[in-house]
């Protein structure tokens, strides 16, 4: 059963963990502090070290962008060589990459800047991490953003993977405004090693929730191979750049769970759920440890919480729908499916599921009407075949 796995989120290179669906929120982890302004709630410490994992050696954030010298010096010799200075300095940035990474192998290692240039490969959160090494290098201004993809999934025993993205803008560097003069804009190049006619724009990241990706990254990958202590030790990391971080919380709560103490795991999750914005992560990974120790009230509060989680994912919608579709859980999936369509309405696989979960209700117009949609976005031809093909049957059915 798909609800007995452990879901681990990440991102081409970006590794976050899930587990199952959210519990409901508590209150004790809020208290008022009467010394400080009342409209600024204090927010109690969540106790999350443990004492029982043997130390390990990680990188520290300086090594993530840390390059050689000789890697300093063919960037900058590039960079300031007199041949380029009629090239805008974030176009020379982006030509240098394009020159360097041809040929680059983009398989979903994560490694630091200088691992990735030296081996010639690494996955998208890798080569982000180097722009930003060599960005720093000039003085340039960088900012990241989550980019929703198709997700890519891959088990391993009781624990499945999950894939997304992350894109770099470099921009141009700021110059003093004439008189009467206004910058609607900056120039900037985007820097997106797998763009893709599905892709979803997200939220944008600050750099320590960007540094925090290379840690969940590793921490799931150690998870994966049962490396527990070295797990904990980086999301040790990652806990110091941000406490508020759901997904980095979701990691910890993860691995927690995997070493049996659930008890654990499910303090990081109220905690998570009352102080942080939370994410359907969370949520599923907690309705799943629910699940497992039939409580069930509580358990069906949660699914009507995550009604109103915000998350601008819609394949995480998407594949939340598709767990309860698979479940007869029909009320549920077709809920999701909804929610992925009003987030992405363009995208296509929404509506398929929207059609498939009337179809199992019996409303077969509503059905028909949904397949109808999932045709007309549908790029590829051999895929508008099939679901027409499907949308043939229902309406004879119909």
């Amino acid at each position: 059963m798909t609800r007995n796995l452990l879901f681990v989120a990440k991102v081409f290179g970006l590794v976050l963990l899930l587990v199952g669906l959210v519990a409901c929120q508590t209150t004790d982890a809020v208290v008022k502090d009467n010394s400080t302004d009342k409209s600024e709630p204090y927010i109690a410490p969540l106790k999350w070290q443990s004492t029982s994992f043997i130390p390990q050696d990680v990188p520290s954030t300086d090594d993530i962008f840390k390059l050689t010298a000789q890697q300093q010096e063919d960037f900058t010799k590039y960079y300031f060589a007199e041949k380029n200075a009629h090239i805008e300095e974030h176009e020379r940035l982006y030509n240098y990459l394009e020159m360097i990474l041809y040929g680059f192998d983009y398989r979903g290692d994560t490694y630091t800047a200088s691992v990735a240039l030296t081996k010639h490969s690494g996955n998208c959160l890798s080569l982000a991490i180097l722009t930003a090494a060599l960005v720093n290098l000039v003085d340039l201004d960088i900012r990241y953003q989550r980019v929703n993809t198709a997700p890519i999934y891959q088990r391993f025993h009781n624990v499945m993977t999950l894939s997304s993205h992350v894109r770099t803008f470099v921009f141009a560097p700021q110059t003093p405004l004439k008189k009467n003069e206004i910058v609607i804009a900056r120039k900037k190049m985007i820097i997106d090693y797998f763009p893709e006619k599905g892709n979803v724009t997200g939220d944008y990241i600050d750099e320590s929730q960007f540094i925090s990706m290379f840690y969940q990254n590793l921490a799931g990958d150690s998870l994966v191979a049962k490396e527990y202590d070295l797990s904990y030790a980086l999301l040790s990391k990652a806990m110091a750049l941000n406490t508020q971080n759901p997904e980095t919380l979701n990691t910890l709560a993860v691995l927690y769970k995997s070493l049996g103490d659930e008890a654990s795991a499910e303090r990081i999750y109220h905690y998570a759920l009352n102080n942080t914005s939370g994410s359907v992560n969370i949520l599923s990974n907690y309705a799943l440890l629910l699940e497992e120790q039939g409580r069930q009230i509580e358990l069906s509060e949660i699914q009507d919480k995550l009604n109103s989680v915000k998350d601008d994912n819609p394949y995480r919608w998407y594949d939340l729908a598709n767990k309860h579709f698979d479940n007869d859980e029909l009320t549920y999936a077709l809920r999701y499916f909804k929610k992925s369509i009003k987030v992405a309405p363009y995208l296509h696989e929404g509506y398929f599921g929207a059609a498939k979960t009337y179809y199992q209700m019996g409303r077969t117009k509503l059905a028909k009407e949904f397949m109808d949609k999932a045709v007309e976005l549908k790029f590829t031809p051999q895929d508008k075949v099939l679901y027409k093909a499907k949308s043939s049957v229902i309406s004879v059915e119909h």
